[in-house]
């Protein structure tokens, strides 16, 4: 098999399993979520701090079920999709769902939004999910939490 870090490749079509990973994310499915990530996967959400890698199995996976809970009617769409080199992709996709509070300027409450995340997606050579790295504007995050007080 080809070894990516050669520059070998994966044979299997990334960005196939990137949409039914989001898929899955927009279902609320997270075992189908974590059905497409190797053993040992390895995830980071950096506004939680550069120094955040855990797990995706017992870390990442555990933020995923709270979110429905959070916001039920909570989705994922993706808005652009990149593939780039060494089994990585990159997803644009808007994350949200019913806003619990007004944010002057921003959102109102009761108003179904998405906030821009991007993600990096690395693959290993068996097409699993081995890294996955999320970007967010933590302001408007933030500013949400504010206003629900």
């Amino acid at each position: 098999m080809d070894n990516p870090r050669l520059g070998g490749s994966v044979t299997k079509d990334l960005k196939v399993i990137t949409k039914q990973f989001f898929a899955a994310y927009d279902a609320h499915e997270v075992d189908g979520m974590l059905a497409l990530c190797a053993d040992g996967a390895q995830g980071r959400y950096l506004p939680y701090g550069k120094s955040s890698v855990m797990p995706i199995r017992g870390g990442l996976e555990m933020i995923w079920r709270g979110f429905p809970q959070a916001v039920p009617d909570f989705g994922a769409e993706i808005v652009e999709m990149m593939e780039a080199q060494d089994n990585t992709v990159v997803v644009q996709a808007l994350v949200g769902g019913t806003m619990p509070a007004d944010v002057p300027g921003v959102v109102k409450k009761g108003d179904v939004e998405g906030i821009a995340h991007a993600y990096i997606i690395r693959f290993n050579t068996d097409g699993k999910i081995s890294r996955l790295d999320c970007y967010w504007d933590n302001t408007s995050i933030n500013a949400i939490k504010a206003s629900a007080l």
